[in-house]
């Protein structure tokens, strides 16, 4: 039947939901049992997060309807879980192994069903199908070409091509924590805190969130890694070992910007700490309310702000290379004090505001991180080094950079990938392994560290490790070598998958960006530099591809 106009249509969105049971739930099984059994218990959780919380392009802010829903599964391996799925209004198609191998037919039972579905009086809107089997993307391109909108959702790598071809990648952390709830409560390391505060705890977390304020005052807010630098400002903080009894750097950042109410999390990757707005008696100056503080005087902020222009002006001039700044921030604040931030930069809200607020400053202002006050005459801009500059070696770094473009490998330095996974190995010894919270810990620790390594990529990591073979607790306490091993097989299947064929040479190259710093930290004892410019290895790495070889071997037999 041909496509009925869109005018005619239904002012909700039209859906049709195919689940590859198979696929989505040993995908889960390999990274969280726990959440693989969620998914396949409590269908009606996460179809109700499909079909009211997914994005949809419908015409004035339209609700999706999942009009047909049908799951294939192996009768045979996973017909227990058939009654959760028929008591969520599924269509259950079996699909038995038809060879010794266990291969069914689901795949070929899901594309005919969706061509038909494509010609169904219905004229569906959206195909929604749960599967990372990359045999699907002919079919997204043919939705594509009958104007039909496609979300899919894979679980674990999932080839570029399929990725490309739907309009929709659902997130797999998302469907994971919101759509089936796979929230574990809170590891000890980031439930305890340090019982009733006293007052001079009161008083030392005022004083930090002081500081925090003046510091994040220069742009409006502070990425979490720049907070450790400022804690270790103060003595009583340098004195303890566990974050003020609130045991990471996370806890006691909520505790800091609880002590002053212009100060806020803001959710991101990583995190931050941010200005936000006060109540009206409240914005003018929060200090002001504090007993003994002293009473606010006038201020002419027009004029303050030409006095801060000019003073910038001078720094400006006076310097011979470009001032960053939060540098000339605080050069302001030593000139001005409690002008600037009792009245948040003169009605500006931040310092950059205040500069970006005048047409023609007299200097030049730079986006660039951490952002720089210039003149374009004299002054020339650092260059951000990354990613060009990721590795000191050339080859590894265009080999690198070519692995990360082809297969979404991160792209970070080989100290930093060492990083993970020693951290990795700590978490979870110290506190088993959900995929979720182990993500967040993880990215939390290496920010501690100041690393900011952002929890996509700390995911990436992870489900590489279970997809090279490893099993988080199940063979007694974790070693970050073998975790580093696990993952570097996973990256080499992704480049074959991705039709990137590595000579042996290049395989040593990637065994040197993947696991070379970490084995010069467990060799040596020491912590390398996240951002040193990594060696070109001193020898071929065959003895450890030829290890990685024996051990897939011995696994497909």
């Amino acid at each position: 039947m041909p496509d009925l106009p869109r005018t005619s249509r239904a002012t909700h969105v039209r859906s049709a939901l195919f689940v590859d049971f198979d696929n989505i739930y040993l995908g889960l099984q390999r990274e969280d049992p726990a959440a693989a059994e969620q998914f396949a218990t409590d269908p009606t959780r996460w179809l109700l997060w499909l079909q009211d919380n997914l994005p949809s392009e419908g015409e004035d802010g339209s609700k999706r309807k999942v009009l047909f829903r049908r799951c294939y599964l192996n009768p045979s391996q996973f017909g227990r879980f058939r009654p959760y799925f028929t008591r969520s209004a599924f269509e259950v198609v079996d699909c038995p192994p038809l060879t010794s191998g266990g291969k069914t037919s689901a795949d070929i039972h899901m594309v005919m069903d969706i061509l038909d579905t494509l010609s169904h009086e219905t004229s569906f809107d959206e195909f929604i199908i749960l599967s990372g089997d990359a045999d699907f993307t002919p079919v997204l391109l043919r939705l594509s070409k009958h104007d039909r909108r496609s979300a899919i959702l894979a679980i674990g790598p999932a080839s570029v091509a399929y990725k490309a071809a739907c309009d929709l990648l659902i997130d797999q952390d998302t469907f994971l924590e919101d759509a089936i709830g796979a929230t574990p409560s809170q590891s000890p390391r980031s439930s305890s805190g340090p019982g009733p505060y006293t007052t001079a705890l009161d008083e030392l977390l005022r004083r930090i969130a002081d500081k925090i304020y003046e510091r994040a005052s220069t742009s409006g807010e502070l990425v979490a890694t720049e907070l450790p630098p400022i804690f270790r400002e103060f003595s009583e903080f340098t004195a303890s070992t566990n974050w003020l009894g609130f045991n990471s750097l996370r806890n006691m950042a909520m505790a800091v910007c609880q002590a002053r109410r212009d100060l806020a999390m803001i959710d991101g990757d990583p995190w931050r700490v941010g200005l936000q707005d006060e109540d009206a008696e409240d914005t003018a100056a929060p200090e002001a309310a504090r007993e003994g503080a002293r009473p606010l005087q006038f201020v002419d902020r027009a004029r303050l702000i030409e006095e801060v222009l000019d003073h910038v002006r001078m720094v400006v001039e006076a310097s011979e290379v470009a001032v960053p700044m939060a540098r000339a921030a605080q050069m302001v604040i030593s000139r001005f004090g409690d002008q600037v931030l009792s009245t948040r930069w003169a009605g500006a809200g931040t310092f950059r505001d205040l500069l970006e607020g005048r047409e023609n400053p007299g200097f030049a202002i730079s986006a660039l991180k951490p952002g720089y006050v210039y003149d374009p005459v004299r002054h020339q801009l650092p260059v951000d080094g990354r990613p060009d500059e990721l590795v000191g070696d050339p080859r590894l770094n265009a080999l690198a950079y070519r692995v990360h473009q082809l297969t979404d490998t991160p792209y970070l330095t080989s100290g930093e990938y060492a990083r993970v996974f020693r951290l990795t190995a700590e978490e979870v010894n110290q506190h088993g392994y959900f995929l979720t919270r182990t993500s967040k810990a993880v990215r939390d620790r290496c920010i501690e560290e100041g690393a900011p390594i952002a929890r996509a990529s700390v995911n990436f990591i992870l489900r590489g490790i279970t997809f090279g073979g490893h099993r988080f607790g199940q063979n007694g306490a974790e070693d970050c070598l073998d975790l580093g091993k696990c993952f570097f097989r996973n990256v080499l299947s992704l480049c074959d998958s991705a039709g990137l064929p590595l000579s042996q040479d290049e395989q040593d190259v990637l065994a040197e960006w993947i696991l070379g710093d970490l084995r010069r930290e467990l060799a040596g004892g020491g912590e390398p530099d996240s951002e040193a410019p990594s060696a070109a290895p001193a020898a071929p790495e065959t003895e450890l591809l030829q290890e990685e070889n024996e051990e897939e071997v011995t696994a497909r037999a």
